[in-house]
């Protein structure tokens, strides 16, 4: 599936790669086929800081399959939502989990009302991500957080989202202090905003038209 980006953030960030995983919920099975998409112009020296191929200012896309469709089991996306979302979440927090992140549980879950008209829910997670270097207790991390939200489509469910870093650097550990190996160019609020402009426009083939 082609998405196409809202327009203010769409000359800035480009695909990276997808990334595929598996999970079921009540008699079906939901693929999630995940687009990263990175800065086009990443702030100087994050290459060296990172360690993730998963960038820590990042967007995602989610295209997701359901099988069978809740339209082959007489039922509708609405219908099964309350299952479905958090299942989405499960696999959104295995990917993320997967690339070396660290998610550390769900500070905050919400309800909007996405472009469709349909009600979703938006998660925000806190998560460590892993920079370089190592204490005795492991790889190095720094506190970020990831957002996605999942609200039902025609007969299948949109995904969208992404992870944001809230520090620079390196912690060392003995004065978790941070180095100036990498700057991640730390703006929460506007990479929240990124996020959730993402999120309210993003345009999914399957939902062309607006729900009842």
């Amino acid at each position: 599936m082609t998405f196409d980006l809202p327009e203010a953030v769409a000359d800035s960030w480009r695909p990276l790669g997808t990334r595929t995983g598996e999970t079921s919920a009540m008699l079906a099975s939901i693929t999630a086929e995940t687009t990263v998409y990175e800065r086009v112009t990443p702030a100087t020296g994050v290459g060296a800081l990172e360690a993730s191929d998963i960038p820590a200012r990042s967007l995602f896309v989610v295209d997701v399959t359901v099988s069978p469709s809740p339209d082959d089991l007489g039922l509708s996306t609405t219908s099964v939502f309350s299952k479905a979302a958090p299942k989405a979440r499960d696999q959104f927090v295995d990917t993320l989990e997967s690339e070396g992140l660290a998610v550390e549980g769900t500070r905050n879950s919400l309800e909007f009302e996405a472009s469709n008209g349909n009600g979703g829910s938006w998660y925000v997670l806190d998560v460590g991500y892993p920079v370089d270097g190592e204490t005795s207790e492991g790889p190095n991390r720094i506190d970020a957080e990831a957002h996605i939200a999942v609200w039902p489509l025609e007969s299948t469910f949109g995904m969208a989202g992404g992870v944001l870093p809230l520090e620079n650097g390196v912690r060392t550990e003995t004065t978790d202090s941070t180095t100036a190996d990498g700057e991640l160019d730390i703006d929460p609020e506007r990479d929240r905003e990124t996020i959730a402009q993402l999120i309210r426009t993003v345009d999914f083939d399957d939902d062309a038209s607006d729900a009842s």
